[in-house]
């Protein structure tokens, strides 16, 4: 019988990371630019290694022309396809830090970095999870697990980021458990990379209060705009809105069988018109009323970080199924609490998320009933904490 202490339950699941992590470091180093057509590889990685070089090359100020980011993924496509990078100009030069490497290079340390920041995220959950993931072999079980995930498996080897922000969001909660407000606030403005993230959870520090962390995170949000300014110049904001008010009807139309937010989801549905954002509108106050009148209320104890997870992605205004990978956070802490049906919890988690593939034939992300549902229950639970019980005595200050 298998044990803690057995060999394979020891060392398999770094290994089987490791080969995950070869693999992909492989891919990358044996193939130094990115291949052209059907043999290309990296999944979404062009669009952000494209924008890097942008930025490399002194081009910033045409970050968003259509026409000069389809010259820098050119290697990727030698139909003249693109991958249209959407995020802030700060996040382009936090990429430019590796494409100054050749594709594959960069595609590897990514990857690498990829899978570093989800094993990470995991070990900053330990005081939230009792002893789930503590000791080497604990968290090595939790990251093949995690990484098992259809979400994360495509985030890491598909060139996204989902995991960074699993970490960061992981982050937040856990300086925010040992009381840490500055470094609180710091983790939630890097979360401004997506600022369909950032914002939701720089909201919550100031639905709860948290004066010295949101403090911080208005001091690094500022030094983010001045990047964005030195990348495009100061106006980069309303250039950066009007692109993605452009790309976001196309988005929809190419992407809409990947969309898990409320309105992504519901305007793949019904249509980009006045009745879809009125029913996404609907289903986000919905679920984000009651979270938020528990935190101003504090009718939690502490601000249940594993409970705005899936409330985050249900209220973006743009989500993908990869950044499902944010569920992790809520299964975590449920591991943590309900010890005697981890094998249940984990296996049907990972069931569940494959359910993705089949999205291109239903036409609509399976993922998102239950992580509305996941988010619908947790706002029950703030508005009557006592009837519905969800939050760890760990949480309890």
């Amino acid at each position: 019988m298998f044990t803690l202490r057995s060999p394979l339950v020891r060392f398999g699941p770094w290994l089987v990371i490791a080969t995950i992590a070869l693999a992909a470091a492989t891919t990358g180093l044996a193939s130094p630019d990115a291949q052209a057509g059907s043999d290309r590889y990296g999944g979404d990685f062009p669009s952000f290694y494209g924008a890097g070089t942008i930025v490399l090359d002194g081009d910033g100020s045409d970050l968003y022309d259509v026409e000069t980011q389809k010259s820098a993924q050119a290697e990727s496509f030698s139909d003249g396809d693109i991958l249209f990078f959407a995020y802030p100009p700060y996040t382009a030069a936090v990429y430019a830090g590796v494409a100054w490497l050749p594709y594959g290079a960069a595609y590897a340390v990514h990857s690498l970095f990829a899978i570093a920041a989800l094993i990470w995220a995991l070990a900053m959950l330990r005081p939230f999870v009792r002893g789930a993931f503590d000791g080497w072999t604990r968290l090595g079980l939790a990251s093949v697990a995690a990484i098992a995930s259809y979400p994360a498996l495509r985030s890491v080897l598909g060139g996204q980021n989902a995991t960074f922000t699993l970490l960061g969001l992981a982050a937040v909660a856990r300086f925010d458990h040992d009381e840490r407000p500055i470094a609180t606030g710091i983790a939630a403005a890097a979360l401004l990379y997506k600022p369909q993230f950032g914002l939701v959870v720089i909201g919550v520090l100031v639905l709860s209060r948290r004066w010295t962390a949101v403090g911080s995170a208005i001091v690094v949000s500022i030094t983010l705009y001045g990047v964005g300014a030195i990348v495009m110049g100061f106006d980069w904001v309303g250039t950066w809105i009007s692109a993605i008010s452009d790309f976001g009807d196309l988005n929809i139309a190419v992407n809409g069988h990947l969309m898990i937010s409320a309105w992504g989801w519901v305007q793949n549905l019904l249509g980009v018109t006045t009745v879809s954002y009125i029913v996404a509108g609907a289903i986000a106050l919905a679920v984000g009323v009651p979270m938020a009148f528990g935190l101003v209320t504090k009718r939690w104890t502490a601000i249940p970080w594993y409970a705005l997870a899936p409330l985050i992605v249900v209220v973006a205004p743009s989500a993908l199924y990869y950044d499902a990978t944010l569920v992790l956070l809520p299964i975590a802490i449920v591991i943590g609490w309900a010890t005697d049906r981890v094998a249940i919890v984990v296996v049907g988690t990972i069931a569940l998320s494959w359910t993705q593939v089949f999205a291109g034939d239903l036409g609509w992300s399976p993922l998102f009933p239950p992580i509305l549902a996941m988010a619908a229950l947790f706002a029950l639970s703030a508005v009557k904490p006592d009837r519905l019980r969800v939050t760890p005595n760990r949480y309890t200050r």
